[in-house]
């Protein structure tokens, strides 16, 4: 059986289910009758089984890397990120062995992976299974798959299983050899003419490379990037050539340059790249390439999917040629959101964009059962429902319901709708997220469901209810972080709310809606029903925390929500600054909502100047016009007089800034709510009197025509802040 899967390139699955003991016996004698070398296998487990066993965390960490055999121990928990990661360094013809608990007991023993799903005080134990039972049903009914069982507890040996080998070993047709230098296929070569070409084409005209794992998708970055440094090319030898590489992380395309090493003889390791007189392929990390915005002729951005979308946006607006490639769906992000979302950022910015998919396998074959199997077990190929069926439903027909999660778990169909549009709708959706739906303790699943069809989901999970008074304080002192209670923890740590944690969340955790149903109330739609469920349940209060923007701000404040602590750097996942925006729902919520709104009301002030001061002053001023408001008032009449000698022209804005920021605070929440100002103007009036950005920037950013012109531009908004005029408008007044 093995030969013959040699030979077609299938990777096969051996599943030994037993004690701890009789897996790890059992695993060691498949790996010395297979026979292959050490390097050759990889053995992941949490238990010394063998001197070159690795801990269960290093899956991820392997990617990129290749192997004959791979030894995978559930005994040391099951992490499905890792899980689907080290699956791809299998090569065709290989064999996965997977040691289990009994399928009897699986699902209900204690999981140490599982604790990363599970809040405080809840341990390893708490998730209830349901991951782990869908996940048997899959092996069950599998091709590709054989499964042996302990028989009457006696510890077994090879001999004893009817392994799928030929005569005991796994001899038979010799490996294909493949040139890594070199592409590996006829598809992987097209995409390098591609990217050639685009590399020495017309600018702002970036590439989409998408592939699933596996397909050779870095590995022809680093070939092209390769040959167009090589001595011989044109390119090269005109001039001096630089290609910039940008990833989530530098272990993300270590393939892109062991193949551009392999591929470009002469070149040396430099330490962040390769380099070879004056021509380099260097890497830098995301948020570095903005800031220092280094030359490059080509920018390469590998598993684009596990980068901001804001980062992305800048990237593209920064470099004329870019090539934007990622996985389909892999662990970095979900290739398949970041198509759909991204390309309205293409299609703005650059609508001549082209898009390029790998479709064949390069280590293993098309119909490989083990990718089948990975993609059925974690929901890769997951679909949300078609445009046209949705479109064809009265909007008044989804209405939000909860699901059962033990029913929910049984439905592959339904499932898969619900997971696919989280893929579609956050782009960082990873298969951890596929067991945080099922087994998450305190997770609520809401759905807009009609005739088996779904239009949109929220996921909220349950946070707070801390009573002990110790623990209170230390989460205050920033001792105690208590896993899996976001909402309370900053807002005590870092808002200053010292009884945050005593009070009930649910905290959303997701929302989607599909995208042929977009902006049609359905997503208000779905935050009504978890309300009108907190509310039978006594919850507090009902929270989210996302990265910052204006839009995003806008729809929860249209759903009732309030911002109430606004993080002091860039979020890693999103690269915006995290806010805060809470919903009463008990008279205790509204309480404390109402001062927690208060007191951020009283910070942004000190804060923007000082750690906010690169906030999007656009940011800054959303969050002003949806919480300002309790303190608005006039200016007295001293403070008016010098706003008008400023108006008028005669004040300069250096004396003026005091009282532009008092009537700015007083002023701006009810002047934009009102439609005085737009969110431009008071973008600029954020960020000249509270961020205090130097003149020269504000020119730049704003697209002034000087600092005269600025000037002019402010002095016509604060006149109409003052409700004084109704002058021309120095911006366009859209949102």
């Amino acid at each position: 059986m093995l030969v013959e899967a040699r030979t077609l390139r299938h990777r096969l699955t051996l599943v030994l289910s037993g004690d701890p003991d009789w897996t790890a016996a059992a695993a060691r004698s498949v790996v010395a009758a297979a026979g292959c070398g050490d390097r050759q296998v990889f053995r992941l487990s949490d238990r010394p089984l063998d001197p070159g066993v690795r801990p269960l965390a290093a899956g991820a960490r392997l990617q990129g890397s290749e192997c004959e055999l791979l030894v995978y121990d559930a005994w040391s928990g099951f992490d499905p990120d890792g899980f689907g990661a080290v699956t791809g360094t299998l090569r065709g013809g290989g064999l996965l062995v997977l040691l289990t608990p009994p399928f009897d007991d699986w699902s209900c023993l204690p999981d140490p992976q599982a604790a990363r799903i599970a809040p405080w005080p809840v341990g390893a134990d708490a998730p209830q299974g349901r991951f782990i039972a869908r996940f048997i049903r899959v092996l069950r009914r599998q091709s590709g798959v054989v499964i042996r069982a302990q028989r009457d507890g006696a510890a077994g040996s090879v001999t004893d299983l009817p392994l799928p080998f030929v005569n005991g070993t796994a001899t038979g047709a010799s490996w294909p050899d493949v040139d890594p230098a070199a592409a590996a296929t006829p598809d992987q070569q097209h995409a390098i003419t591609v990217i050639l070409r685009h590399a020495r084409g017309r600018p702002r005209r970036p590439l989409v490379l998408t592939a699933h794992r596996g397909r050779g998708k870095s590995a022809a970055l680093g070939l092209a990037a390769a040959r167009l440094l090589a001595p011989e090319t044109a390119t090269a030898a005109a001039r001096p050539y630089r290609i910039l590489v940008t990833a989530p992380n530098r272990a993300s395309c270590d393939a892109l340059f062991h193949h551009a090493a392999l591929a470009w003889p002469g070149s040396r390791p430099d330490g962040s790249g390769l380099r070879a007189g004056d021509r380099a392929i260097v890497f830098m990390a995301p948020d570095a390439c903005r800031e220092a915005q280094p030359d490059a002729d080509l920018l390469l951005v590998d598993e684009a999917a596990g980068i901001p979308a804001p980062l992305l946006t800048a990237l593209l607006e920064q470099y004329p040629r870019v090539v934007f490639a990622t996985t389909v769906h892999g662990y970095e992000g979900t290739g398949r959101g970041f198509d759909l979302r991204f390309r309205e950022t293409l299609d703005r910015l650059t609508p001549q964009w082209r898009g390029l998919t790998l479709e064949q396998p390069i280590r293993w074959a098309a119909d490989d059962p083990l990718e089948s199997l990975v993609f059925r077990a974690l929901l890769l190929d997951a679909a949300a429902a078609g445009d046209a069926d949705l479109e064809s439903i009265d909007p008044a027909a989804w209405q939000p319901e909860r699901l059962n999660r033990d029913a929910l778990t049984m439905d592959d169909g339904l499932l898969g709708q619900v997971f696919g549009l989280l893929v579609l709708a956050h782009y960082q959706t990873r298969p951890l997220d596929l067991r945080l739906l099922l087994d998450g303790p305190g997770v609520r699943v809401l759905v807009l469901r009609h005739q088996g069809l779904v239009a949109g989901t929220l996921i909220a999970v349950a946070e707070g209810g801390m009573t002990d008074p110790d623990l209170l304080q230390a989460v205050y002192d920033g001792r105690r972080r208590p896993r899996g209670h976001l909402l309370p923890q900053t807002l005590s740590a870092h808002a200053g709310l010292l009884d945050a944690p005593r009070l009930r969340y649910l905290r959303v955790v997701r929302i989607a809606v599909h995208p042929a149903l977009a902006r049609r109330g359905l997503g208000r739609r779905l935050l009504r029903g978890l309300y009108r469920a907190a509310r039978l349940e006594g919850i507090d209060l009902l929270g989210t925390s996302f990265g910052a923007t204006p839009g995003l701000i806008g729809f929860w404040s249209a759903g009732g929500y309030h911002p109430v602590q606004i993080g002091l750097s860039r979020n890693a996942a999103s690269g915006e600054h995290a806010v805060v925006m809470l919903r009463r729902v008990s008279r205790q919520g509204a309480s404390f909502l109402g001062a927690a709104g208060r007191r951020l009301e009283a910070r942004l002030p000190v804060l923007l100047p000082g750690p906010l001061r690169r906030l999007d002053s656009a940011v800054a001023a959303s969050l002003i016009a949806v919480s300002w408001g309790s303190i608005a008032g006039v200016p007295d009449s001293a403070d008016l007089m010098e706003l008008r000698s400023f108006t008028h022209g005669f004040r300069t804005l250096e004396a003026a800034l005091p009282v532009l920021a008092t009537a700015t605070r007083q002023r701006l929440g009810v002047a934009l709510r009102s439609g005085q100002v737009s969110f431009k103007e008071a973008a600029l009036l954020v960020a000249v009197v509270f961020q205090l950005r130097p003149a020269g920037e504000l020119v730049a950013l704003f697209q002034a025509g000087g600092r005269a012109a600025l000037i002019q531009i402010l002095r016509e908004i604060v006149g109409r802040l003052l409700d004084e005029r109704d002058s021309a408008d120095g911006f366009d007044r859209a949102p």
